[in-house]
């Protein structure tokens, strides 16, 4: 049987801010990454797709993260189709996600279907699956390996930073979250997304002529 480990959530201030700093990471520079993926969700009207507030979010978000943080030991990385940025002196990645609530009871979860690439790099076969559409309060033992993180946002603007356990295509479980906004003024709150069909973590195709 796996090893389970409690999933570590950090409120207070300093505690975050201390996390943060040893993760190479800032609330400053993820709240700004958060208010450009709002920003740009609040661009799309309707004239454009269905999905387009998801996609802009989720598109704009990479790029701010990146925009952010690029450069000394940060850098691009793509593997396992997770468009992300890569710490190798720190072991961990980023990247962005549209989730349904954060900073809430349970653990958040994608408003898109995560990738089989994405199961793989949080831990391969290292969960006991629980039923379906349950979120535990329990992670397994994290395995060696760059350390995945989601910076996650909701409609109304509240994020986290979270390390998920993700099998079934969504997020089973969490070995931390790192609460960054969870306060939001009514009238901050924006637009809902018409549908969940987001472009997110998407996996790319070869296909051979």
């Amino acid at each position: 049987m796996t090893e389970q480990i409690p999933t570590t959530i950090l409120h207070d201030v300093d505690d975050v801010a201390h996390r943060l700093t040893q993760l190479g990471l800032t609330v400053e520079g993820l709240s700004r990454v958060v208010a450009i993926a709002l920003a740009e969700r609040n661009n799309a009207t309707g004239l454009h797709p269905s999905n387009a507030a998801g996609t802009f979010s989720y598109h704009h978000g990479v790029a701010a993260l990146r925009r952010e943080y690029l450069g000394d030991d940060w850098e691009i990385d793509r593997k396992d189709g997770i468009e992300a940025i890569r710490n190798d002196t720190l072991g961990i990645k980023v990247s962005f996600c549209n989730v349904d609530e954060a900073c809430g009871q349970d653990h958040p979860k994608p408003r898109s279907e995560k990738g089989a690439g994405a199961e793989r790099a949080s831990g391969p076969n290292l969960f006991e699956v629980a039923g379906a559409g349950e979120l535990l309060p329990h992670a397994p033992k994290p395995f060696d390996g760059p350390a995945l993180f989601y910076l996650m946002v909701d409609q109304q603007g509240r994020a986290e930073l979270m390390r998920p356990v993700i099998a079934r295509r969504t997020f089973v479980a969490a070995v931390e979250r790192i609460f960054l906004i969870e306060d939001v003024e009514d009238e901050d709150t924006i637009l809902p997304l018409d549908t969940d069909d987001i472009a997110d973590d998407f996996e790319p195709q070869i296909v051979r002529k």
